[in-house]
């Protein structure tokens, strides 16, 4: 009995509690940890990796095109889309198959961050285009099939740090998110970089310590995410439950601007299938739809990874896209 009392006093009492003191010091180190953490990922954000580049350089790209276009007095040319179009598209080529041509001159500018969809382009062009009032004569928007329909899951971190402008939040709110979780990820994701660009800060210390690690992982991750790419490609050709109020979106916000969209479905090592519903659509509000799921003399050869183009399936591409702006005469 005498050891079982001893144990009871040995319990925690106020008396040998933290202070309140020490509690602040606690706390007050946790949030200085915190802030430290999320100044060094500030830092770090804009060199974490070449999409990160790319997304933080769209200002510069965008005001660019723009004056280049205005100054030249040029159709000003944007080719928009994920890693398909940033792969696929040779744009030095384009232009100098039109010249070789004695094809029509126009600007132009690749908006292509890898992995995003039709939500993430509403949001990103009204962030980046209509806010800035730096609107292209063309949008040429590369896709398949899962990239353009509502069923497409959203990628919620990177949306609301990347593409989500302040004054979207309630917008995004009522339209597209639907739980009390989302709303708040999607605040903390769009001001915090350590939050919204997670895990890419891990992989990034993790490079920098073990040698051709990102490299290595770049590869498998490329491989694995095609892979899983055409599993869903493969499974949305037998999809007949498909919307595309997003896509309408995107172009309501364009033909308000007098932006003509080019929608092309890109090539890929098999025929897909794109929903009728998308092209009544496009056709509807009179943009146009440029079909590349089979140029000709494009072979499963000239896909590196089975579904991003190779070097020898860009020149195609690339070829291809200079004789559709020449015939197009934008």
């Amino acid at each position: 009995m005498a050891d079982i009392h001893h144990d009871y006093d040995a319990l925690p009492t106020d008396k040998c509690a933290p202070s309140m003191r020490q509690e602040i010091r606690v706390v007050v180190a946790v949030v200085l940890f915190v802030i430290s953490m999320e100044i060094i990922a500030r830092i770090m954000a804009p060199n974490i990796d070449s999409d990160r580049e790319h997304i933080h350089m769209f200002p510069e790209i965008i005001a660019e095109s723009a004056k280049e276009a205005k100054r030249k007095e040029l159709p000003n040319v944007i080719f928009f889309g994920n890693s398909l179009m940033r792969a696929g598209l040779d744009e030095k080529l384009v232009s100098d198959c039109l010249r070789k041509t004695e094809g029509p001159r126009i600007v132009s500018a690749k908006i292509t961050p890898v992995g995003t969809a039709m939500l993430d382009w509403v949001y990103l062009y009204q962030r980046y285009f209509e806010n800035t009032n730096q609107h292209p004569e063309i949008l040429v928007v590369g896709f398949v099939a899962h990239h353009i329909h509502d069923q497409e899951p959203i990628k919620l971190r990177r949306l609301s740090r990347h593409f989500l402008a302040i004054n979207d939040f309630p917008e995004i709110w009522s339209r597209d998110l639907h739980d009390f979780h989302s709303i708040i990820q999607s605040t903390l994701c769009h001001f915090s970089a350590l939050e919204g660009d997670q895990p890419e800060h891990q992989l990034k210390i993790l490079s920098g310590v073990v040698s051709d690690y990102n490299k290595g992982l770049n590869t498998n991750n490329d491989i694995i995410r095609a892979a899983g790419q055409r599993s869903v490609l493969e499974s949305n050709m037998e999809t007949k439950e498909q919307t595309f109020s997003r896509m309408q979106r995107l172009i309501k916000i364009c033909k308000k601007h007098g932006v003509e969209i080019w929608f092309v479905p890109m090539p890929q090592p098999e025929k897909w299938n794109l929903h009728p519903d998308a092209v009544a659509l496009i056709e509807r509000n009179e943009m146009k739809l440029l079909d590349a799921r089979q140029i000709k003399g494009m072979t499963e050869d000239d896909f590196w990874d089975g579904y991003h183009l190779g070097e020898s399936g860009k020149k195609k591409f690339s070829h291809w896209m200079a004789e559709q702006i020449k015939n197009s005469k934008p």
